[in-house]
C-alpha cells in the first residue's frame, strides 16, 4: 500500500499540504459535537455517539506534531516557544476572561490558583477536575500543547536522523507504552478520577499522540507515500465510522463507556492512514476537495471554533435558545448553532487571533539568527 521514494535535495520551504488544513475543521467539529450534541437530541444513540467526539483531540495532537515537524528547520528553542505562544495564547486568554466574568455563574471556576494556571496554560498538570476543566474547559488541551512545544526543539533533532526502521521502532514503542500504561493502571485498581486525568489530561501521556504525528511527518519527508491515497482516505473514514458505530452500539446496549485511552488507540491507526493519504495527495499534485477555498478557510478558523463553541453555547442557553422540539427541528437547530459558531470563529480569527499573533511575532524574543521561511502549512494548534 505504501511506496518509498528517493529523497529529494534539501529544501528551505516544504511543499504546502493544504488538505491537512482542511481536515482541521472536521476534528474541531467532532469536539463541538461532543460538547453540545446532547443539547440538541434526546436520542440515546446520538447522545452516546456525540460523547465519543472527544477523540477529535487525539487527531489534533497528531496533526500538530505532523505540521510542526513538516515545517521545522531545527528551531531555536526560545524563538520557537515564543512563536507558538503567540499563536495559541491570545485567543485563549480572551475567552478565559469571558469564562471568568460573563459566564462566571455557569462555568466551573477553579479558584485563585486555578485561575493563574488557566491563564498560564498549566491547568492540565493538576489532577483536580475543577482546575483542568476550570474556566473555558476546552483549553486544557492547549496546556498539553505547550508542553509538546517545550519538548519539540529537543526531539526534532534526534528524530530527523531516523529513517525507516528507527521510525517504525519509535512508533511501536510509543504505542506499546500508550497501551500498557492504562492497562497497568486498571490492574492496580486506580481510582476512576485519577485514571481519567492520567490518560486523558496529563500532558506526558498525550505527548505520545504528538510524537506519532512527528514520526508520520518524518516518514513522509524521507519519501513514504501511499499508492492509492484516495482509496486509503476512504478506507480511513469508513473505518472511523465503523469504530464509532461499534463503540456507540456497545455503550447503548451495556450502559458502559469504553475508557478514553482505548478509544484513542482504536482511532490512531486510522488517523495515521488519513494523514498519510492527505499528504500523499498534496505532494502528488492531486487536487482534493479539502484543498479548495472554503475547506481551507474552515480549517484556518478551526482553532477559534474549538475555543469559542462552549462559551457560545452557555451564553445562548441563558437567552433561552435551542429548546428541543423534535428530531427535525433539533437537527436544524444544531446546524444553526454550528453556523453561528463558525461565523463567530471567523470573526475572532480575523479581528483578534491573527492581528495579535502578527504583533507578538514581531517581538525579538529568542532571535539569535535570521528567521526561517514562512511555514508551508497552516499551523493552528
Amino acid at each position: 500500500m505504501a511506496r518509498a521514494q528517493s529523497g529529494s535535495p534539501a529544501r528551505r520551504r516544504p511543499p504546502r499540504l493544504d488538505t491537512l488544513t482542511g481536515l482541521r475543521f472536521f476534528g474541531a467539529l467532532a469536539v463541538v459535537f461532543c460538547h453540545v450534541g446532547a443539547q440538541f437530541t434526546n436520542a440515546a444513540s446520538l447522545t452516546v455517539l456525540a460523547s465519543y467526539g472527544y477523540v477529535g483531540v487525539s487527531f489534533f495532537f497528531m496533526l500538530s506534531g505532523f505540521v510542526l515537524t513538516w515545517s521545522a528547520n531545527t528551531p531555536n528553542p526560545g524563538r520557537f516557544l515564543w512563536m507558538r505562544f503567540a499563536r495559541v495564547w491570545p485567543l485563549q486568554f480572551l475567552l478565559a476572561i469571558v469564562a471568568f466574568t460573563v459566564l462566571a455563574t455557569q462555568e466551573k471556576l477553579p479558584g485563585t490558583i486555578g485561575h493563574v494556571a488557566d491563564i498560564l496554560l498549566l491547568q492540565a498538570w493538576s489532577p483536580h477536575q475543577g482546575v483542568y476543566f476550570g474556566g473555558n474547559g476546552v483549553s486544557w488541551s492547549l496546556s498539553c500543547e505547550m508542553f509538546f512545544y517545550l519538548l519539540f526543539p529537543f526531539v526534532i533533532g534526534p528524530l530527523s536522523r531516523l529513517r525507516g526502521k528507527g521510525l517504525a521502532v519509535t512508533a511501536g514503542i510509543t504505542l506499546v507504552v500508550m497501551t500498557v500504561a492504562p492497562l497497568v493502571a486498571n490492574g492496580m485498581h486506580m481510582s476512576g478520577s485519577l485514571s481519567y486525568w492520567l490518560f486523558f489530561i496529563f500532558p506526558p501521556y498525550r505527548f505520545g499522540e504528538f510524537l506519532l504525528g512527528m514520526v508520520l511527518a518524518r516518514s513522509v519527508s524521507i519519501g513514504v507515500r501511499l499508492a492509492r491515497p484516495g482509496l486509503c482516505a476512504l478506507f480511513a473514514v469508513l473505518g472511523l465510522g465503523l469504530v464509532m458505530w461499534q463503540l456507540t452500539t456497545f455503550t447503548v446496549h451495556t450502559g458502559d463507556a469504553v475508557a478514553r485511552p482505548f478509544v484513542a488507540l482504536l482511532a490512531l491507526p486510522l488517523f495515521s492512514l488519513l494523514l498519510l493519504a492527505a499528504a500523499t495527495s498534496d505532494l502528488d499534485g492531486q487536487r482534493t476537495g479539502l484543498s479548495w477555498w472554503l475547506p481551507l478557510r474552515l480549517g484556518e478558523w478551526s482553532f477559534a471554533l474549538y475555543l469559542v463553541h462552549k462559551p457560545l453555547l452557555l451564553l445562548t442557553l441563558t437567552w433561552g435558545w435551542w429548546q428541543q422540539t423534535g428530531w427535525l427541528a433539533d437537527g436544524a437547530a444544531f446546524t444553526a448553532f454550528v453556523a453561528l459558531a463558525v461565523a463567530l470563529a471567523a470573526a475572532l480569527h480575523y479581528l483578534t487571533e491573527r492581528p495579535i499573533e502578527r504583533y507578538l511575532r514581531k517581538w525579538p524574543i529568542g532571535i539569535t539568527r535570521p528567521a526561517r521561511p514562512p511555514l508551508a502549512v497552516s499551523e493552528h494548534a
